[in-house]
């Protein structure tokens, strides 16, 4: 009897060793999700600099005021691949969920701060 629960104990160690080196080396950890509304702050910006455009009262004044929406709009992309990298997590617009798990941070709010000047 002793040497059956010998090799049920080894062979129990073995699989324990196995699984939890093939957790550590095989299974990358599940990343933290952060959400952003980018289509809806990329709509609020763009709402706000056509209005700057349209209430220049010169040429100089629209030319900044395009060159900004021209600039904000080059450096869009730019501007959520910061907040993936800074915040460490992978982002996912809010359009591809349908409803905000809890521990799911909305990262909105930070993409608005940033894309304004």
């Amino acid at each position: 009897m002793k040497p059956i629960l010998a090799g049920i104990a080894v062979a129990l160690s073995i699989n324990a060793v196995a699984l939890a080196a093939y957790h550590h080396w095989v299974i990358q950890p599940i990343p933290v999700v952060g959400v952003v509304d980018a289509w809806l702050v990329f709509r609020e910006e763009q709402t706000r600099h056509l209005q700057a455009v349209s209430s220049g009262t010169d040429d100089v004044a629209r030319s900044k005021a395009l060159a900004a929406a021209r600039d904000f709009a080059a450096g869009y992309p730019a501007r959520l691949a910061e907040l993936q990298r800074d915040c460490g997590c992978l982002v996912v617009d809010r359009s591809a969920i349908a409803a905000l798990p809890d521990g799911v941070q909305d990262l909105t709010p930070l993409l608005r701060q940033r894309v304004r000047p």
